[in-house]
């Protein structure tokens, strides 16, 4: 009989995690300040009478460079966050921990990107007609992190696939070459910094995999030794007889039946539609001139209502959070009625309000049911739940979630029914 395999340890380090929810209250701190208007950058520029160069008041121009750097200060203390928990991370591999030789060479790649991104930033800014604005220490520290933090993300995540010198190529590509080229287009650092966060979960996701393999395999070579008498030193796992020639380890499984598989698939087509219908008509009435800005996003944010309950049935805790999914959902449809028959800003901000807070709880009661994790990690999700609402649902009009549906819908497609 196979023993059952260990209970799997967490993906990412406790650390880690904070930090980098630190760094995404950081950035959202500062997005709300810009859309509160907390910091108005003065204009050190008046025009004379007689139509010739403009007159540049110094002490308006030094106190317009003071208040950008204030501007930008939550998206420095995110970026830079965002690279100690980077790095915190790629240090504590654990299983896979970095060698000498792919350490030293994401090291140094980091900081080849961060000397280029410096050097790309001198030359278009130094000397004359380089009209590309003030870039400040702040400012090239920020972009220089962040491109040392794409390349480091790049050439561990490559280096196990191609040889050192192409892993050395490949990272400059993710540094200097793709990095820096969106910073310098406008793109937030902060938003590349998540990207080469995303590259090193990613990393982590395939070391873990590889983790359960040997694990897996050193269990069926121990067995194999057990049922014939040896202690099965030498014995390859792909020799054992009536195996493939690569065993892969057996995720969990749970049953599945049919009728939460056509659930969870109808469920997201529901969402899908109802973003599709919304957003159709919405861009009809719009050009007729008979909806507000505020409407349509109404309209559209429906769609989370049977997102929320899809969810709920993949996580297999539908049953048990009838009652906070009937409240969440009703919140939510309140709120849209409420945005579509008076959109006027006090409604359509308390009305967004209402939502992100019903969610961020019902995204908590969700993982805590269905990964049982602490109070902590369950209050960092349900307000990283309420940031995402309010920073990439609201500005896509909620389109996202329809991205979103069609992900969780693959996912329910993919799940075999089982008894």
């Amino acid at each position: 009989m196979t023993t059952p395999m260990p209970a799997r340890p967490p993906l990412l380090p406790t650390p880690v995690v904070v930090l980098w929810f630190a760094a995404l209250v950081s950035w959202a701190s500062g997005r709300a300040l810009a859309a509160l208007g907390a910091f108005e950058i003065p204009g050190p520029y008046s025009a004379p009478g007689d139509g010739t160069t403009p007159i540049v008041d110094e002490q308006l121009l030094a106190l317009a460079q003071q208040v950008a750097a204030l501007q930008s200060l939550p998206t420095t203390i995110a970026v830079v966050l965002g690279a100690i928990g980077l790095g915190m991370l790629y240090n504590r591999r654990g299983f896979d921990q970095l060698t000498r030789i792919p350490a030293v060479s994401a090291i140094v790649m980091a900081i080849a990107s961060a000397l280029a991104a410096i050097g790309v930033l001198a030359l278009l800014t130094i000397g004359p007609e380089r009209p590309i604005g003030a870039v400040d220490v702040q400012v090239g520290a920020v972009v220089a992190i962040t491109t040392a933090a794409a390349a480091a993300s790049t050439v561990v995540l490559i280096r196990p696939y191609v040889d050192p010198m192409v892993a050395h190529v490949w990272a400059g590509i993710g540094g200097a070459g793709l990095a820096l080229p969106f910073m310098i287009a406008g793109v937030s650092p902060a938003l590349v910094m998540a990207g080469a966060i995303g590259l090193g979960i990613v990393d982590r996701v395939r070391g873990a995999r590889f983790e359960r393999e040997v694990a897996f395999r050193k269990q069926l070579e121990a067995e194999y030794a057990a049922e014939h008498g040896d202690d099965g030193r030498g014995i390859g796992v792909s020799g054992l007889p009536g195996m493939p020639p690569l065993p892969r380890a057996p995720r969990p499984q749970r049953p599945w039946s049919a009728g939460e598989r056509s659930q969870s698939i109808g469920l997201g087509v529901v969402a899908v539609v109802v973003v599709a219908l919304a957003w159709t008509a919405g861009s009809a009435a719009a050009e007729a001139g008979l909806l507000v800005p505020g409407q349509g996003f109404a309209l559209a944010s429906l769609g989370a209502v049977p997102l929320l309950v899809q969810v709920a049935v993949l996580a297999r805790v539908a049953t048990g959070l009838r009652e906070a999914l009937a409240i969440a959902s009703g919140l939510v449809v309140a709120a849209s009625a409420a945005m579509a028959t008076a959109p006027i800003p006090v409604v359509i901000t308390s009305a967004i309000a209402l939502q992100s807070v019903a969610l961020a709880i019902v995204t908590g009661l969700i993982t805590r049911r269905a990964a049982a994790l602490r109070l902590g990690s369950v209050i960092m999700l349900a307000i990283t739940a309420a940031i995402v609402w309010w920073l990439i649902v609201l500005p896509s009009g909620a389109l996202v979630l329809a991205f979103v549906a069609v992900a969780t819908t693959i996912l329910a497609l993919r799940r075999k029914v089982r008894s």
